[in-house]
């Protein structure tokens, strides 16, 4: 199984990948904006809980989760080579792939994700779930009040839109869900 670190490092060059594809006009459908983007939500998840998945003490949900994304940015990185052999050859692709491996591997600096920042009054008890995630300016506060009211979360904003979760696992789990169909749309991608 891939480190966290290295799928939020091969995240980072499949975004750079799709923005030098998107300045040479290569139509990049919605949804893969969305899958990326969803993605990067799973991800910054996970990382959230990485002492407790190293410690053994992940639940199942939480292994499937990362075995999902591995496989989700496996086929994110499988479309967006093919978009770029199309588009500029097969040695471009290459450079993009070597790129690639290298960051999953952790052994590109340039790649390597910043630290996590600290979650204010978040509590750190078994069986509490948490994520912090930046909303887009187009989302009110008042939906988010409302699906983590639906969902059983707590929710506050730290600054002026980072958005903190917490509550019970299942219950967080939930409200990532709902979130990320709300400000990405569903996942499409299989």
């Amino acid at each position: 199984m891939v480190s966290l670190d290295g799928l939020l490092a091969g995240w980072i060059v499949l975004n750079e990948l799709l923005g030098a594809l998107k300045e040479r006009d290569v139509f990049i459908p919605d949804l893969t904006y969305a899958d990326l983007r969803n993605s990067k939500m799973s991800i910054e998840y996970l990382r959230s809980f990485e002492s407790e998945i190293k410690s053994g003490d992940q639940c199942d949900a939480d292994t499937q989760i990362q075995i999902e994304m591995e496989l989700k940015i496996q086929r994110l990185r499988d479309t967006l080579m093919i978009w770029a052999e199309k588009t500029e050859g097969v040695e471009y692709r290459n450079s993009w792939e070597t790129r690639f491996d290298a960051a999953i591997r952790g052994e590109i600096e340039q790649y390597e994700p910043e630290h996590q920042v600290h979650i204010s009054d978040i509590p750190r008890e078994r069986d509490v779930g948490f994520f912090r995630i930046k909303l887009p300016e187009d989302i009110p506060v008042e939906i988010v009040s409302e699906i983590a009211e639906d969902c059983m979360v707590n929710i506050s904003l730290d600054g002026k839109r980072h958005l903190q979760v917490s509550g019970k696992r299942e219950c967080v789990r939930n409200a990532m869900k709902k979130l990320g169909q709300l400000f990405y749309g569903e996942s499409k991608l299989q």
